[in-house]
């Protein structure tokens, strides 16, 4: 699956839908001046995701990655990527790269602080680490030129469609499908972990971009809402 979501950016990945089920695991290809990939997918869905991505670059023209967690989920398709071309710069905390160096100790890793910036051609970024949701090596990528955030698990739902978009879905379900997300995923993280998300609420975005479900633009202030409640630890919306 690949669609593109802007003139510059294409969602790529695997949508899952069994009567009792929908997810999706999400990447997404910035294609400029320079080319970055945001995330993987499963390695079990690495051969077919590779495929889709050369329909839209060749290999040998991607410049960067961006890694935003360490998780199979996320990082599966990694090493089928550096078979192809080892020197891609991988972008990611230094949590996610400590995790990772030992499987690929010749992938080109580059650490990111906290609110750090990075210019790639064209292309702004500004990173905020989320330690503890889930993992301790989580980050997510706010996009300054679009003013998308690439949130990985962070945001993420419990839905999946093609193209993955909240249009095709109601409020309700989409709330649905973010409140159980939230629940399994970021529920038993700390009142201190949740509060870089009260932080996140405060960029101006028109877009979030999951690593699962479905990319929020519609209902996106629903979500907002949703995690601000659940991480200010209060029974109403500000």
């Amino acid at each position: 699956m690949y669609y593109p979501i802007s003139e510059k950016i294409s969602v790529l990945g695997k949508v899952i839908q069994k009567p009792n089920l929908s997810f999706s695991f999400l990447a997404y290809l910035l294609q400029g001046e320079k080319n970055v990939l945001i995330d993987t997918v499963p390695e079990k869905a690495g051969e077919v995701f590779l495929t889709e991505l050369k329909a839209l670059i060749p290999i040998s023209q991607l410049d960067a990655i961006i890694l935003n967690h360490s998780e199979e989920d996320h990082s599966g398709a990694l090493g089928l990527l550096l078979a192809e071309k080892e020197d891609i710069s991988i972008y990611c905390t230094e949590a996610c790269k400590q995790r990772l160096i030992s499987r690929y100790p010749n992938g080109q890793f580059i650490a990111v602080e906290h609110l750090s910036t990075l210019k790639i051609g064209t292309f702004q970024f500004r990173f905020t680490h989320t330690p503890g949701l889930h993992w301790d090596d989580n980050m997510v990528t706010y996009f300054e030129n679009e003013k998308i955030l690439f949130s990985n698990d962070l945001f993420g739902q419990y839905l999946g469609c093609q193209p993955p978009l909240d249009k095709d879905y109601s409020v309700e379900d989409v709330l649905q499908g973010a409140k159980s997300y939230f629940d399994k995923v970021f529920a038993p993280a700390t009142i201190e972990e949740k509060q870089v998300v009260l932080k996140i609420r405060d960029l101006d975005l028109k877009c979030v971009a999951p690593g699962h479900g479905v990319i929020l633009k519609e209902k996106l202030e629903d979500v907002l809402a949703l995690y601000e409640k659940e991480c200010a630890g209060t029974s109403e919306i500000r």
